[in-house]
């Protein structure tokens, strides 16, 4: 019988891809069992919820479950594949992040168990920010830190880029809403109020250390498991359009009953597919630079305050055509950042060697 050994001394030059497609064959299954939890618990609840409510899903409670989704499935998937990358200091955290889901679901579905603080379940805010302070002191010791690395919990490194990549990502933002404004391309669905709206955003900021579960739900999904398992195994660039397809794809229930552009629904769910492209790729890049998930969560949320806040006090941007400015200039982002040595780094094959769970 020949072992691996004596091919690789016979073909040195094949080694490296004699190796990497057993790796290969394992990225594919935790990308399928990954995938197919992930759309199937959705849609189900999703399906369920319009067959007992109908167009009334998009406002419904039930749908605060679907953000936590993704992450409750790729620590499903980190846990039966035996992945490496859960240490113990990893396996404390996303317990914690689990415990923080949990309490939120319940107090949000049902009703706080201890009573509010403002607008927030006081036991929700309370786990939120100890979950929060976890990974924080997880962070500040090197031992630790290095433990959180393979599940890019950690901070990473490159940190000026968690002030740089979201300071040109919110100017951007903003200038949208404001080009969508000057040019009448619709009304805001409150009053135009941009005291209102600047100070709503520092508010969402501030919250952030009690909001963060959600965000982390869904990013933790896509631009740590979905990513990892993607890129390797279709390339860099049609891999990260392909996260953003999923991503968009993910929301075509809520999509069908007018979760964006409500008039014009054909269009509308084409440019929405084309804008979850477009901020993949800036999330992508954003987690490629630091080597961390936390960059995309704060992306994520700043995404969910400005559009939440500036169709409010700005300009709606659930009007495609005021929609459009916020688009362009992100997608001229995208293209600068797309040309970035970053995504070069990833065709080495160092992502599928160390693939948290080979």
């Amino acid at each position: 019988m020949i072992s691996l050994n004596t091919i690789v001394s016979y073909y040195p030059l094949d080694e490296k891809m004699i190796r990497a497609e057993p790796e290969k064959k394992q990225l594919k299954r935790e990308l399928f069992v990954f995938l197919a939890i992930t759309f199937a618990a959705t849609y189900l609840l999703e399906i369920f919820v319009i067959m007992q409510e109908g167009a009334g899903i998009l406002s419904s409670k039930w749908m605060l479950i679907p953000m936590y989704i993704p992450a409750v499935a790729a620590i499903l998937c980190m846990v039966g594949f035996k992945s490496k990358a859960l240490t113990r200091e990893s396996k404390l955290f996303l317990a914690m992040f689990l415990l923080a889901s949990a309490v939120t679901l319940v107090e949000g579905l049902y009703q706080p168990l201890l009573g509010t603080i403002g607008p927030f379940p006081i036991l929700t805010a309370i786990i939120s920010v100890a979950a929060f302070l976890t990974v924080l002191l997880l962070n500040l010791r090197a031992s630790w830190r290095s433990k959180l690395a393979d599940a890019k919990l950690s901070f990473g490194h490159n940190y000026r880029y968690y002030l740089i990549i979201p300071v040109i990502f919110s100017v951007l933002f903003i200038l949208g809403y404001f080009i969508s404004h000057m040019l009448g391309l619709s009304l805001p669905t409150i009053e135009y109020d941009p005291r209102s709206f600047f100070v709503f955003i520092g508010m969402y900021l501030i919250t952030f250390f009690i909001t963060w579960p959600k965000y982390f739900g869904e990013e933790y999904g896509w631009r740590f498991y979905l990513q990892d398992r993607v890129l390797p195994l279709f390339g860099v660039y049609p891999g990260v359009v392909l996260i953003g397809i999923i991503w968009g794809l993910w929301h075509l229930p809520l999509m069908l009953f007018g979760l964006n552009f409500p008039d014009n629904l054909l269009a509308g769910n084409i440019i929405y597919i084309g804008w979850t492209i477009i901020i993949g790729i800036i999330f992508s890049y954003a987690v490629l630079k630091t080597r961390s998930i936390w960059i995309a969560v704060l992306l994520h949320a700043l995404t969910d305050s400005f559009i939440g806040t500036g169709s409010g006090y700005i300009a709606n941007s659930n009007v495609l055509v005021a929609f459009l400015p916020i688009l362009l200039l992100m997608g001229i982002l995208a293209a600068i950042l797309i040309w970035s040595r970053v995504w070069k780094d990833e065709t080495t094959g160092a992502n599928i060697e160390n693939s948290p769970s080979v």
